[in-house]
């Protein structure tokens, strides 16, 4: 199968959207082409359903996964590129996906902020971690939610990662989301 087929049918991504994407070793795997960074199809209990590109050369895309196991955690991987210096950018550019996450919902609150450490395919990766609670509204219903951001940089890009949730699953989603974070290889890895 072709990759805009695959795109199409695997995420469900627009064909004017894949210019970011070529397909990978497999029929079940897109590979970002100015990263490296592969996307299977299905990651530990996590299922891909969409794959987006921000800009019209495809180094800015974003490849979302949802739980199979607990469905309503749901994970985006964002891949772009940065500029400068890897440690001051990632401080800088971290404060503004913090600012990013607090525009872009009601009654939002900074719950904590730390150094993160993960290893995807058993390589460590340092970075930082937001944890949020917010309210959204959905037909009349108030809901509340977890966001929690990642922030890496890693060979010229950085790696964001969006994870959000239902404040009732608080608990349980770290415990689903953390085969994924060791499971999805970086490039070089």
């Amino acid at each position: 199968m072709g990759l805009l087929a695959w795109l199409g049918r695997r995420f469900g991504s627009r064909q004017e959207s894949a210019g970011g994407f070529v397909q990978g070793e497999r029929p079940d795997v897109i590979v970002h082409r100015h990263s490296g960074f592969r996307f299977p199809e299905s990651v530990a209990d996590f299922k891909g359903v969409g794959a987006n590109q921000y800009d019209e050369g495809g180094r800015d895309v974003s490849v979302g996964y949802n739980c199979t196991t607990v469905p309503t955690v749901a994970v985006t991987v964002y891949v772009y590129p940065h500029a400068g210096a890897p440690g001051q950018a990632l401080a800088e550019h971290f404060e503004q996906c913090k600012a990013d996450v607090v525009s872009g919902h009601k009654n939002v609150r900074l719950l904590s902020e730390q150094a993160l450490r993960i290893a995807p395919a058993g390589v460590q990766r340092d970075g930082k971690k937001a944890v949020f609670s917010f309210e959204d509204e959905l037909a009349g219903i108030k809901l509340s939610s977890h966001s929690e951001l990642y922030l890496f940089v890693h060979q010229g890009f950085f790696i964001k990662y969006r994870i959000s949730y239902p404040d009732e699953l608080k608990n349980q989603a770290p415990r689903a989301l953390a085969p994924f974070l060791e499971a999805l290889a970086w490039p070089g890895a």
